[in-house]
C-alpha cells in the first residue's frame, strides 16, 4: 500500500481528502508538527508521498524545503482551487513538482496522483542516469558486465574502488597498501595486493574481458588500463579497441 503524509496546521481540514485517498487504497497519515520540527523529519523515509496542505504558507513551505533533504519523497502541494501560472512556476523554483486541488472528484485526485508519479520518477530516473555513469553503483559486492556477474571478496572490491575513483591515474603501492591494510606496507601486505589484483584481473577475463584490466606500472603504482576504464565508464565498446571483448557490443549495466 502506498503511504501518503500529509502536513498541515489543521488536521480537521483534511479529513476529506484523507477519507478520498483511503478509498484509493492509500495509507494516510496527518500531522500538524512534523514539519514545524526538523528532528522529526526522520520519518519522512517511509512517505514516498508527502503533501503540504494550504494551511501552510508559501514562505513556510519554501522555509521547509531548505530545511529538509526529502530527495526521495514526491512532495505535492495541496491547494483549493486551480494554481495560476505563476504560482505554478513558483512552485516549480522552490522545488515542487506539482500540486492537488482538494475540490477534485475523486477520479480526479487518482488520475492526478498517478500522472505526478510517473512524471516525477520518471525524471528522477533520468537524471541519476546522467549524474552517475554506471561505475558508481556500487553495491552488494558484484559488477555486472554484458557477458556476466563479477563478484568481489572485501578485498577485491576495496582495491577496484580506489582504482575507478582514481580513474585512469595511478595509485601507490603504499598508498594503496595503507587503505588495504591498518600496518600499511609490508611485504606480507604487497604480496597480497598483487595476488588480489591478479584476481581481479582473473574475474575480468572469466567475465569475457580479454585485454588489459588492472595496470601496473614499477616505481608508479596500479591503475586501470585506459581501454577498460573507458568501457566501464561508457558502458559500451568502441570500435577502435573492439578485440579486448569477447563478447557483443551492447550497454555494460555496472552494479559494483
Amino acid at each position: 500500500m502506498n503511504k501518503i503524509l500529509i502536513l498541515t496546521k489543521n488536521i480537521l481540514a483534511e479529513q476529506g481528502l484523507q477519507k478520498q485517498l483511503q478509498q484509493l487504497n492509500y495509507e494516510v497519515f496527518c500531522s500538524a508538527e512534523i514539519y514545524r520540527n526538523p528532528q522529526l523529519y526522520p520519518i519522512f523515509q517511509f512517505f514516498p508521498i508527502i503533501m503540504l496542505s494550504e494551511t501552510i504558507s508559501n514562505y513556510e513551505v519554501e522555509k521547509f524545503l531548505t530545511l529538509t533533504e526529502a530527495e526521495n519523497n514526491l512532495i505535492v502541494r495541496l491547494s483549493m482551487t486551480e494554481p495560476t501560472g505563476e504560482e505554478q512556476m513558483k512552485w516549480e523554483e522552490i522545488g515542487l513538482p506539482g500540486g492537488l486541488i482538494k475540490a477534485s472528484t475523486l477520479d480526479g485526485i487518482r488520475e492526478k496522483l498517478v500522472l505526478l508519479q510517473s512524471v516525477y520518477y520518471g525524471t528522477k530516473l533520468e537524471k541519476e542516469s546522467q549524474e552517475c555513469p554506471p561505475i558508481q553503483k556500487i553495491e552488494n559486492r558484484s559488477l555486472e558486465t554484458s557477458s556476466g556477474r563479477v563478484y568481489f571478496s572485501k578485498k577485491e572490491e576495496k582495491l577496484f574502488k580506489l582504482l575507478l575513483e582514481s580513474k585512469e591515474e595511478l595509485i601507490a603501492r603504499d598508498q594503496i597498501c595503507s587503505i588495504l591494510w591498518p600496518e600499511g606496507e609490508t611485504d606480507s601486505n604487497r604480496s597480497q595486493l598483487s595476488c588480489i589484483a591478479s584476481k581481479i584481473k582473473r574475474k575480468f577475463k572469466e567475465a569475457g574481458y580479454e585485454g588489459e584490466t588492472i595496470i601496473t606500472k614499477w616505481g608508479q603504482g596500479y591503475g586501470l588500463d585506459p581501454n577498460f576504464y573507458h568501457y566501464l565508464s561508457t558502458g559500451r565498446v568502441d570500435d577502435d579497441f573492439p578485440e579486448y571483448l569477447n563478447v557483443e557490443k551492447k550497454v555494460v549495466s555496472v552494479t559494483i
